[in-house]
């Protein structure tokens, strides 16, 4: 029994020694990591700083923060931010914000509100601590700029993760899943009173979803700031907007080519499409003028679907150019830099 008591007593103080340890580094770390900011030239304020959680989590607590870049004019207010982790696995950490925070623009503020805001990152226990998976919730988002618009969004999940499922070593080294599962997004009443309101759509967009995989030429690891990977290939393997009766699927392949603009085929099928049109131009996608000889053109391939309400179109990336069907649209979007 004594010696049961004195394991005891001894692993007990080997525990707290390392829990006050490692609450002194991370403490020490934090604050150094400020005092980098400031040299920096960012404009960095903090009321009070503290770690707690003994024995078995790191609490850190920030109080009354904000960061400013002066140069840019962007910066981020909020009256607190937390992050925890776990003694035995501290390549876990979870961050959590509170209801109302404030993002600074040069020509703008953001009122961010949430009754649910968290993120996690989860490395694997590695000594270049390579991603696992970074998420981020929220529940109840509403978004006011000083400018007059807002946004808002019921549960929105987005997501990051190492895919260790794609056929090939090599491929799974690099690959990560990308995912966005978001409800009852909200855009700017004046902006969809004019993009829906011909279009007999309602105010919110019920559902956005989407799934598709990055492969990288290299790892997303604590060296990618410094060394950042380029992308090989975006998979898309599906992507839906529900809005009212309107619906839309996306699914295919993006790569960049030798000048680095997107090329590849992404097949879109659009359900009860003709009240696409409307927002089409009223967005400017669309010409007024153009739109009747549109609609009939879009009429007649949506006939060839065997259903009139479907609509089934390739959106095609090549040569520095995009063309969703007959539809030229312009410029491909740049991925990356020039690679030849």
């Amino acid at each position: 029994m004594r010696r049961l008591l004195i394991i005891l007593l001894v692993g007990t103080a080997l525990w707290s020694g390392y829990w006050f340890a490692g609450s002194t580094a991370l403490r020490h770390e934090v604050e150094a990591w400020f005092a980098r900011q400031d040299a920096g030239g960012m404009r960095v304020e903090k009321t009070a700083l503290s770690v707690m959680g003994f024995p078995n989590r790191f609490d850190l607590r920030v109080e009354g923060l904000s960061l400013t870049d002066p140069a840019s004019g962007i910066g981020w207010q909020v009256p607190f931010a937390e992050v925890y982790s776990m003694t035995w696995k501290p390549w876990h950490v979870i961050a959590a914000f509170p209801p109302d925070q404030v993002i600074r623009l040069p020509d703008q503020d953001i009122a961010l509100s949430a009754s649910r805001l968290r993120a996690s990152l989860r490395a694997r226990p590695a000594t270049d601590l390579p991603l696992a998976a970074a998420v981020v919730e929220t529940e109840g988002l509403q978004a006011r700029s000083t400018l007059g618009w807002r946004v808002g969004a019921g549960k929105t999940v987005a997501s990051l993760s190492a895919d260790e499922q794609v056929p090939g070593a090599g491929d799974a080294e690099n690959a990560y899943v990308l995912a966005l599962d978001m409800a009852e997004l909200a855009p700017d009443p004046a902006m969809m009173a004019r993009f829906a309101g011909g279009a007999g759509l309602p105010a919110t967009i019920a559902m956005i979803q989407l799934r598709a995989t990055a492969r990288l030429t290299g790892p997303l690891d604590r060296h990618a700031r410094d060394r950042p990977p380029g992308l090989v290939a975006l998979d898309l393997s599906g992507a839906l907007v529900t809005w009212g009766d309107l619906s839309v699927t996306a699914a295919g392949a993006v790569a960049p080519d030798d000048l680095g603009y997107a090329a590849g085929r992404i097949e879109i099928t659009v359900t009860n499409w003709e009240r696409l049109m409307p927002v089409l131009v009223a967005s400017g996608a669309v010409r007024p003028d153009l739109a009747p000889t549109v609609q009939s053109m879009l009429a007649a391939l949506a006939q060839q679907t065997g259903d009139p309400a479907i609509l089934r179109l390739p959106l095609v990336l090549a040569d520095g150019r995009m063309q969703l069907g007959p539809l030229p649209l312009g410029p491909a979007p740049r991925m990356v830099g020039p690679t030849g």
